[in-house]
């Protein structure tokens, strides 16, 4: 892991909070002037600390009201199922997240539908037509109390 002084984790954490500060703001709370402020964050960013910057939609306002963890598994285990498994789900916007999982299933997949109809679309015609899945249990989401991307430092 790369060295990350208190400057750094800070400068992470008020990127996490909101990415669209200045560097002014930025440098203003680290206490620092506004190019070794500039050069931090660039070099979180070239060393791969910083992924990427990015808005948080609520998914309410854009009719995704049904939220779903499908837990897969997979017909055999070997190489080129998981291959293939990726490269299907890979383009579906649907899918938030793609996580293999030890445990009783293969892969849990989070999942962001309109509602109940448009989940049994993706079942049917995307998800189901992959021929290395044996099976799919999906739990709904009754009601989320927590739900935080920043990861502090």
């Amino acid at each position: 892991m790369n060295q990350l002084d208190e400057i750094d984790l800070c400068l992470i954490r008020e990127l996490q909070k909101d990415c669209k500060q200045s560097i002014k703001q930025l440098a203003n709370k680290v206490n620092l002037s506004i190019t070794p402020t500039h050069e931090r964050i660039k070099r979180l960013e070239s060393n791969g600390i910083i992924n990427k910057y990015m808005a948080i939609v609520n998914p309410q306002t854009l009719g995704k009201t049904l939220l779903a963890y499908c837990q897969v598994t997979l017909v055999k285990h070997q190489g080129s199922d998981f291959i293939e498994f990726e490269e299907h789900v890979k383009g579906m916007d649907e899918i938030l997240e793609v996580s293999y999982i030890a445990g009783n299933y293969d892969v849990l997949l989070k999942v962001i539908l309109n509602d109940m109809n448009d989940y049994q679309n993706f079942i049917i015609e995307k998800i189901s037509q992959l021929g290395v899945i044996s099976n799919i249990q999906t739990s709904f989401v009754i009601k989320q109390t927590k739900n935080n991307s920043i990861i502090m430092p």
